[in-house]
């Protein structure tokens, strides 16, 4: 089977998940668990620049990350998709101050003229369908994320959250995706990189999936 047919295959699979839906009670509890162990292993930081994303039905919900991090007077910043097939993050929308984006996906409102950041970021919290061990990830097949990973500089940490169910043994990939450092479950922290994170994370439970 070809990459792109694998992975039409494991997108079908978990949007028919997510269509079949979850007892709410367990599944807010186990988003919970995930940004928890989030948290942990990176606590927010005053003026810290970090990249998030507005969960919709189905993902590991951000609420409690971005509740967490604007506390500590760290810096969020969401994503909007541009003209150009790209994605620009602006600053977190406040109470009101949010649009339904391309995809109905909530963006924040962004007034005309105003530039967004495409780098320049500590750590960049990323979206997916599914993950495995070594941080390679399953998007929704646009190709934002890995237009955008690619161009961050060495420095910045990449982590994706997912629910247990959604990591895999192995995750398809052609050689344009792009995967993350970290991977987050409601089971633990996993570095799926092999370069070296240390002082990035604080966990002392994250286990290196990328070694293995």
């Amino acid at each position: 089977m070809l990459v792109d047919e694998r992975k039409a295959e494991l997108r079908r699979t978990e949007r028919n998940r997510r269509r079949r839906g979850e007892p709410d009670r367990l599944l807010a509890g186990m988003s919970r668990a995930v940004q928890e162990h989030f948290l942990t292993a990176f606590p927010p930081e005053p003026g810290r620049r970090v990249g998030l994303y507005q969960a919709v039905a189905g993902e590991v919900g951000t609420d409690r990350i971005r509740s967490r991090y604007l506390s500590a007077r760290a810096l969020l910043f969401y994503p909007k998709v541009m003209d150009d097939g790209h994605l620009s993050f602006y600053p977190d929308g406040g109470e009101d101050g949010w649009v339904r984006g391309k995809y109905g996906l909530l963006e924040p409102f962004v007034p005309a003229g105003a530039q967004g950041l495409r780098s320049g970021f500590d750590l960049v919290v990323v979206p997916g369908m599914a993950f495995d061990a070594r941080g390679r990830r399953l998007g929704r097949g646009s190709g934002y994320y890995d237009r955008f990973l690619v161009g961050l500089d060495g420095t910045v940490v990449t982590v994706g959250l997912a629910f247990s169910r959604q990591l895999l043994q192995e995750v398809p990939v052609d050689h344009w995706d792009v995967p993350v450092d970290v991977v987050v479950t409601e089971d633990g922290v996993i570095q799926a990189s092999r370069r070296r994170l240390d002082g990035h994370i604080k966990s002392p439970a994250a286990s290196h999936g990328g070694d293995k």
